[in-house]
């Protein structure tokens, strides 16, 4: 190839890539991800664009638990150079309205929104939870039905249970008008409450261990007073309900001045720890 022939072909090609190089300049795309540049493999892999390999923490804020299965744009939107807060309030509406700080992660897990404030931790705070209390979830006792927020617990029984103190004049004995107090642990058990005890009752009759533990007030009496009185005469207690005179009379054949009345049997039959009661008979079966 002549001289002149081959200074036409090297000229020719030099406008071809002038050309090319102006026109990809003029309608070149933007970079898609803001400033970050257009190095991307910096960031992607060839065998597919959403396989990304970035180290997140580089910048800060290690990726763990459910943010690991975030994209990118959930949280940078189209600029990832735009700087993100790093706390958790940054991202997440507060929805304790500020009562507990900020640092979401001193009670919830990254994984999930799964509180990690058990029971057990629960146990370091002025109100332990212990039976029932400890199988309820915790919005039943925090949260506010009507703004949606959560909210500080009462710490009295009356606070959450008093509807059934109300009601109980329906069901067992009126509490207001019996003049029970609303501290309902002075009586009830937290697991259920029907195992309740009324350490007064003691004084004048022994139920709360012994063979007569566990027994409802209706097993024995034939009504239930409206007020609480100081006597242990109540009246209405009626041993032979259980103790027919069938059974016991035949035992107290050599007992003398016997009698199958209920206020008699009263009178022996305590099984009190009461100082002027007379001494509990336990051999006194049904």
């Amino acid at each position: 190839m002549s001289a002149r022939r081959l200074l036409c072909v090297l000229l020719a090609s030099a406008c071809v890539v002038t050309a090319a190089r102006a026109d990809w300049s003029a309608g070149a795309p933007e970079a898609p991800h803001g400033k970050t540049g257009t190095a991307c493999s910096a960031c992607h892999l060839t065998s597919s664009w959403t396989q990304v390999k970035f180290d997140h923490e580089r910048t800060g804020f290690a990726l763990h638990g459910a943010h690991q299965k975030l994209q990118c744009a959930s949280c940078h939107g189209g600029d990832l150079a735009r700087k993100l807060p790093v706390s958790c309030a940054g991202c997440h509406a507060d929805t304790h309205t500020g009562e507990f700080g900020t640092r979401c992660a001193s009670c919830h897990e990254e994984t999930s929104w799964r509180p990690l404030f058990d029971v057990d931790a629960h146990r370091r705070t002025n109100f332990p939870l212990t039976g029932r209390h400890a199988l309820m979830p915790c919005q039943e006792c925090h949260l506010d039905r009507r703004d949606r927020s959560f909210t500080r617990a009462a710490l009295d029984c009356a606070g959450c249970h008093r509807a059934d103190y109300d009601r109980t004049g329906a069901l067992t004995i009126d509490h207001a008008a019996a003049g029970f107090g609303t501290n309902c642990r002075q009586c009830h058990v937290p697991w259920s409450w029907k195992d309740a005890r009324f350490a007064a009752h003691e004084t004048c009759f022994q139920i709360a261990s012994g063979k007569h533990a566990g027994i409802r007030c209706r097993d024995c009496h034939t009504s239930l007073p409206t007020t609480t009185s100081a006597s242990c005469d109540t009246g209405t207690a009626s041993c032979q309900r259980c103790h027919t005179c069938g059974q016991v009379t035949p035992r107290h054949r050599d007992v003398s001045g016997f009698q199958c009345q209920d206020a008699k049997c009263y009178q022996c039959h305590r099984f009190s720890f009461s100082s002027d009661a007379p001494p509990a008979r336990p051999r006194w079966g049904k």
